[in-house]
């Protein structure tokens, strides 16, 4: 990392002024119903602790046994080091203890509060300065992975310890408004699930008694596995839809895809259509199965192997009635029932997605459905327009913070 500078500021190695620690290998068969709780990459929310979503312990024998140089401690930040979402940090408050360090998460803690602010620890390891370290040593990985092997590589920036206070200051501020806008998008979200159920009720109970079909029978075609192709033809060419580019049933940043060169016969193959879906069949078991609706083409555009192509038939399903069916927890549970699970990783196959039971309400009151959320959607776009803006400000700001232009 070349940087130039202010006077007092220094390049340092992370591990000399931080601590930080990988959580253990737990095996399933040491899973208990009570205990203490095992941290999970899904615990970490928009920069917050959410315990109430997995439900995962040890013994309080093993807890405070062998792994007791695990147990987390106040104050502390904690990182997924694993899986699309690796990078994102949370901080451990006491009213989460006790809480045990697990797979595929890192904590960090400053080793002397006097010369490293824990809070600019924790705005730094959030900063493109870490990413961007973190991704040049893990180049080549299928499942992006890192852990302090990685970790003792990667270079901190320390200002004097009154001006990390003063950036601390600054980025907690500006924090605020990405948080509001954030809750307003939750917002918008939960109104989008309530919009659903209250159509067609919980798939779970299915109150209003709708048909069940197989997947298969709504399919135009069997489910396509995408384009698999080596690193050195990336680049140039036509977009690749990733993995990381859909979450809840959406397909985000379209415009930005990484690009492919493809031959004229893969493009004829893997090229998708507006109205199609995908949905992954491998991943951590957390986003195994997450799909979504291609709504957008600016250019031909294909799709990577680790992903499946569903062709609907229109006449039987609507497509964003089937997007969001497959986005709730009744099919989450069938995906879990069926998933191959490998380390760090599990996978679906196509005779998997084929038997998804589905529920099926009259295609008048899908089509309904579809119209009220393009509605409600047409008011999200001026949410994410300023979204994006808020968050273009803020990474202006922390790059500015780290190179001594926000503050002397």
């Amino acid at each position: 990392m070349e940087k130039k500078l202010p006077e007092g500021w220094k390049l340092v190695e992370l591990k000399d002024y931080a601590y930080f620690q990988e959580g253990p290998g737990i095996r399933k068969w040491q899973f208990t119903n009570k205990g203490i709780k095992l941290l999970n990459v899904r615990n970490l929310v928009n920069g917050e602790l959410d315990l109430n979503n997995t439900e995962r312990y040890v013994s309080e024998e093993e807890a405070f046994g062998k792994y007791e140089h695990f147990l987390l401690n106040p104050d502390e930040i904690v990182m997924a080091s694993s899986g699309v979402t690796w990078g994102k940090t949370a901080i451990v408050r006491s009213e989460h203890l006790p809480l045990m360090l697990n797979t595929s998460t890192i904590r960090f803690r400053s080793l002397n509060r006097q010369i490293l602010d824990q809070s600019y620890l924790l705005h730094y390891l959030n900063s493109e300065l870490f990413s961007k370290q973190i991704e040049r040593l893990i180049t080549g990985s299928a499942q992006p992975n890192f852990g302090p092997s990685h970790l003792i590589q990667v270079e901190l920036i320390l200002p004097p310890l009154e001006v990390q206070k003063k950036i601390v200051s600054i980025l907690e501020k500006a924090e605020e408004t990405k948080k509001l806008r954030a809750q307003a998008d939750d917002l918008t979200q939960k109104l989008l699930q309530s919009v659903f159920l209250e159509m067609f009720g919980d798939p779970v109970e299915n109150p209003k008694n709708w048909d069940e079909w197989d997947l298969e029978n709504l399919l135009d075609e069997d489910p396509q596995n995408g384009l698999y192709k080596p690193s050195t033809d990336y680049g140039e060419g036509i977009p690749i839809l990733r993995i990381d580019s859909f979450y809840d049933g959406k397909i985000s940043n379209i415009e930005k895809l990484k690009r492919l060169n493809c031959t004229p016969e893969e493009i004829h193959k893997y090229g998708l259509n507006i109205g199609e879906v995908l949905i992954n069949r491998v991943n951590s078991l957390e986003y195994l199965g997450k799909c979504g609706l291609v709504e957008t083409l600016f250019e031909p555009t294909v799709f990577e192997s680790n992903m499946m192509r569903l062709k609907l038939k229109i006449s039987k399903v609507n497509p964003e009635y089937l997007t969001s069916f497959l986005c709730t927890q009744y099919i989450k549970n069938q995906i879990l029932q069926k998933a191959k699970k490998a380390v760090n990783q599990a996978s679906i196959n196509q005779s998997d997605v084929k038997s998804l039971k589905i529920l099926i309400p009259p295609m008048e009151l899908q089509h309904n459905y579809s119209h009220i959320i393009k509605q409600i959607e047409k008011t999200t776009e001026s949410q994410k327009q300023s979204s994006l803006e808020i968050n273009n400000l803020f990474d202006a700001l922390m790059q500015k913070a780290f190179s001594g232009e926000l503050v002397s």
